[in-house]
């Protein structure tokens, strides 16, 4: 077997059991045998006809890369992070925006990023070498929840 065929069975089973576990949490008393079963994996292969996993790298990964390969002084937009991995990595998601604006403050949440007050983010690169008070930590923090919530602090 290839190994994409492999990946494609490997993802109906799990969304076949998904849909099955939803669907005993929904009426525990209900009886689920094995013709439901088969019914909703042919339903689900209906439906998905091209189940595929993508080719390119976590979305972090790219961020971080990005972030270090364009090297701006004032750290980087959203923008420009955007068009950089479009222009790097091929098979990215219909809603790539939306996504990498989720990883986006993800990465600022877990420290890994921060999001300026003109709202370009910079790379962490050694966060155990930044000397901050406990005062500017927070004040960091804030800084990157309003940017990551499209609020400017300027």
């Amino acid at each position: 077997m290839r190994e994409e065929d492999r990946k494609r069975k490997l993802v109906m089973e799990k969304l076949k059991n998904s849909v099955l576990f939803r669907l005993k949490a929904l009426n525990p008393s209900a009886s689920i045998n094995s013709t439901h079963a088969s019914c909703i994996e042919d339903r689900l292969q209906h439906l998905f006809k091209s189940v595929r996993t993508p080719t390119h790298p976590p979305y972090a990964q790219m961020i971080k890369r990005a972030i270090k390969e364009m090297n701006e002084e004032n750290g980087s937009t959203e923008e420009a992070i955007s068009e950089f991995i479009g222009r790097e990595y091929e098979d990215l998601p219909f809603a790539h925006l939306t996504v990498l604006n989720v990883h986006l403050r993800k990465l600022c949440i877990d420290g890994v990023l921060v999001c300026r007050e003109s709202g370009r983010y910079v790379l962490l690169v050694d966060r155990d070498n930044v000397k901050d008070t406990p005062n500017q930590r927070r004040k960091r923090t804030a800084k990157s929840f309003a940017c990551d919530n499209g609020l400017r602090t300027e």
